[in-house]
């Protein structure tokens, strides 16, 4: 995640939310990267309320709960296609990879993202995308 795409600090807290991921490191992070109340949604799934509901949801086996291809997924990427924010409001454009560890692209949405800052931090994250991602075959390494 390049967070010189960012042009102010609410665009560079919003790509770092996606490094941690990429990193593998967010729920260790998010006490940095949101508030307490923070509330995740994804198209189709349900609402995560709260800072310690991303924590339980992701030691009880994260999204490949609900989403079965996601059950080899070992690492995540995101290709930032635009971003653009007003305000406390951040807008993302992105192609996000759910990688296996054969190399194998699990899971391509492309997502228009909103993740909405209070104080310093994310207090909102908002993923719109096309749930037909969720039957998607799983793509062979290129090269």
């Amino acid at each position: 995640m390049d967070l010189s795409l960012a042009r102010n600090d609410n665009e560079r807290l919003a790509l770092a939310l996606f490094r941690a991921m990429e990193e593998g490191n967010f729920i260790e992070r998010l006490p940095d990267l949101v508030t307490e109340d923070f509330a995740w949604s994804n198209s189709g799934l349900p609402t995560l309320a709260g800072r310690q509901a991303v924590i339980a949801h992701a030691r009880a086996g994260g999204f490949a709960r609900a989403i079965p291809i996601l059950a080899t997924m070992t690492s995540f990427s995101a290709d930032v296609l635009n971003i653009a924010s007003n305000g406390n409001v951040v807008f993302t454009e992105r192609i996000d990879h759910h990688w296996d560890a054969r190399g194998w692209d699990l899971m391509t949405p492309h997502i228009a993202g909103v993740v909405e800052i209070r104080d310093g931090k994310a207090c909102a994250l908002r993923d719109f995308y096309d749930t037909s991602c969720y039957r998607q075959s799983p793509v062979p390494p290129t090269g």
